[in-house]
């Protein structure tokens, strides 16, 4: 009887012990989901800040909402104005055209999912650590999540909408280890299926997700003991992700074209691995000093701001006598499975991909390459915590509120100064000139930070046109004076060469000081098609009309579709009389297959002058056909029609005004 009433009492803690865990669960996850947005909620206030432009704000794919999504997954991720693609990521663009369809184009909006999907990420890395720490103290577990929440070297990537690709992956990875684990615990085979899914998820957000690959298998055998067997099967899972992904890839209607320049990275042209290991030992030394000093926190930080190293550098071989004790100290321990050795080895591989070493990084280093490594991080911050506090985390028994009121005070602190300055972020970020500004205070070396902010004075004054005088003035100055910044750390960086002449041209008045910086910047790469177009342009204003035409021709033989040089050439050969060669310019752009309404309406403009409107109007016609948003065109037409007594064209071409004659 006695036996009975034991059984019964000990059922009877179980389910009370069970049941105030999972209270405990739900007030820590909550308390996470809290966290998140007393963080980063404000930046909900935030505008478009850098890049955005390419992924949402004047991204027409995107804005087109749902029915864009099958065109999204035979796209590159990104176009810019030089027209290069960058890579293949149509899940976070699926994610905004979602976003478009159902809210329309606000920034507002999409800071707010960007914080939704960094709480359910939390979420999620607290659940999955629960599970595979689950012979360990509850508050171990909910510790490293808390400081991987908190922590200022994960705001860029929640505070930037463009970001939203690292936690995309970061949730694919993270599904993707809970359904492995299942298999491992209940042999499943439909959780291989899960699991290999969220893979395919991962990568289709974002590449960095690759390492998981790794880490997975690595993670199943030093915390559940995975045998070989299922560790072989998982591993095998892998290759139907991969091969969906390159295969998606493959299917894009763009070739993925990225040029690499010297200023995203000197180490593009033609380093060897042995010169590059010194950067990439940097690098790591890099990552880590801003896990513990995360100051001055930059949204880009590039050459000149973080050097390339070399074998002469003192630091370089501190980090690599380091890394040796470390291999020693890992060797040493690897049976012992501590969590200070699974942090080491995790952020390795993690950030490998980042060094430098393998393949060289735009912009060397960079907050977002540093998001998911840096779990591994936290993982060596939480056993330090521990150690230093003599609070065993491998007793279960201890309860989690109480566990020690010296490590939680320390905690709190960590919130309060790590948080902080995460919270503190947001204003740098308010909008792209704003971030810009900021960065180039912390940055003063970076040349491509001193490119961003003159042209973002530039885009000041093109944005606000009722702008007064002085303000127009200050915001000239200053993108003249961050364009000779840039050009100064690196005087080859022709981009700013380009834009420094425009500056000249535009806004002083100086076409013949423009010639000498677009001069340089043709030097240096004699394919750049804008320095022409634009070295002719200052050409002609200053009457030197045989040179313009000499550029303005090498532009179009550069990049027959670069439509500016057709109009502007045509001008000027308006201006000097020269109708034939009008005709000649734009017919033989047609001739090559060039889709442009300008040439159109070029030649049908030389007719039209002649007094020969009748050959004019057929190449009007094609012009609206490319077109049909040409008011005074459409109106001309109409009335032409009108008065031959056509009034079924007359009609058309009213009714693409909005106008009809009946």
């Amino acid at each position: 009887m006695k036996k009975n009433k034991d059984k019964v009492v000990s059922e009877k803690s179980l389910i009370e012990s069970d049941f105030s865990e999972k209270k405990l669960n739900r007030k820590i996850i909550l308390f996470l989901a809290f966290l998140c947005f007393l963080i980063y909620g404000k930046s909900i206030k935030n505008n478009y800040s850098m890049d955005d432009e390419f992924v949402v704000r004047n991204n027409q794919q995107v804005q087109r909402g749902i029915e864009a999504i099958p065109e999204i997954f035979k796209s590159t991720y990104v176009i810019n104005s030089q027209k290069s693609s960058y890579e293949y990521r149509p899940l976070v663009k699926v994610s905004f055209a979602l976003e478009c369809e159902l809210f329309g184009v606000n920034p507002h909006i999409s800071h707010f999912f960007n914080i939704l999907l960094y709480a359910l990420s939390i979420i999620l890395l607290y659940s999955v650590l629960k599970r595979i720490l689950s012979q360990y103290n509850l508050f171990l577990p909910f510790l490293i999540t808390t400081l991987f929440l908190i922590h200022p070297l994960h705001s860029e990537v929640v505070i930037s909408i463009k970001n939203r690709d690292v936690i995309l992956s970061f949730i694919g990875c993270l599904f993707s280890l809970f359904f492995y684990l299942k298999f491992i615990e209940t042999k499943k085979i439909v959780h291989i299926l899960f699991g290999a899914f969220f893979m395919l998820f991962a990568v289709m957000s974002k590449k960095d997700a690759m390492t998981f690959f790794a880490i997975i298998p690595f993670t199943l055998w030093f915390f559940k003991g995975a045998s070989f067997k299922n560790i072989g099967i998982i591993i095998g899972s892998f290759i139907a992700p991969l091969f969906l992904f390159r295969l998606a890839a493959k299917s894009v209607h763009q070739e993925i074209t990225r040029t690499f320049l010297d200023w995203e990275n000197p180490l593009f042209l033609d380093s060897t691995l042995f010169e590059r290991i010194p950067t990439g030992l940097y690098s790591i030394y890099f990552y880590i000093k801003l896990f513990i000093i995360p100051h001055p926190l930059i949204s880009y930080y590039g050459y000149n701001q973080v050097p390339i190293s070399s074998w002469s550098d003192p630091i370089v071989w501190i980090v690599l006598i380091a890394l040796i004790a470390i291999g020693y100290y890992i060797l040493k321990n690897i049976k012992s499975k501590g969590i200070e050795v699974f942090g080491i080895i995790y952020f390795l591989v993690g950030i490998s991909m980042f060094t430098n070493i393998l393949v060289p990084v735009v912009g060397i280093v960079g907050e977002r390459f540093a998001y998911i490594p840096s779990l591994g991080l936290c993982f060596i911050a939480a056993w330090a915590l521990f150690k230093t506090f003599k609070i065993s985390y491998e007793n279960k028994d201890l309860k989690f509120p109480a566990i020690s009121s010296s490590i939680c005070v320390a905690l709190c602190v960590l919130i309060l100064l790590f948080g902080g300055r995460s919270f503190a972020r947001i204003k740098d970020w308010k909008d792209t000139y704003t971030l810009y500004a900021t960065d180039v205070k912390n940055a003063p070396e970076s040349a491509h930070g001193n490119s961003l902010i003159a042209a973002a004075s530039i885009q000041k004054i093109k944005e606000n046109p009722k702008m007064t005088i002085e303000e127009k003035r200050i915001h000239v100055q200053n993108a003249e004076k961050y364009y000779l910044e840039s050009i100064r750390i690196i005087p080859e960086y022709i981009s700013s060469l380009n834009n420094l002449g425009m500056i000249y041209y535009t806004y002083y008045n100086k076409p013949d000081k423009a010639i000498v910086y677009l001069k340089k910047a043709i030097i240096l790469d004699t394919n750049y098609v804008e320095a022409y177009f634009n070295l002719a342009t200052c050409e002609a204003k200053m009457k030197n009309y045989d040179a313009a035409e000499k550029h303005y021709l090498k532009s179009v033989e550069k990049d027959p579709n670069f439509v500016s040089t057709y109009f502007s050439l045509s001008a000027m050969y308006a201006e000097e009389k020269k109708y034939d060669e009008i005709i000649k310019l734009n017919q033989s752009a047609i001739d090559k297959g060039v889709k442009a309404d300008v040439l159109y309406v070029n030649i049908g403009n030389v007719y039209f002058v002649k007094g020969d409107t009748l050959s004019a109007i057929p190449y009007f016609q094609e012009c609206i056909k490319l077109n049909s948003n040409n008011k005074s065109l459409n109106t001309f037409l109409a009335n032409y029609f009108k008065e031959k007594g056509d009034l079924e064209k007359a009609n058309m071409y009213y009714d693409l005004m909005g106008n009809s004659t009946h």
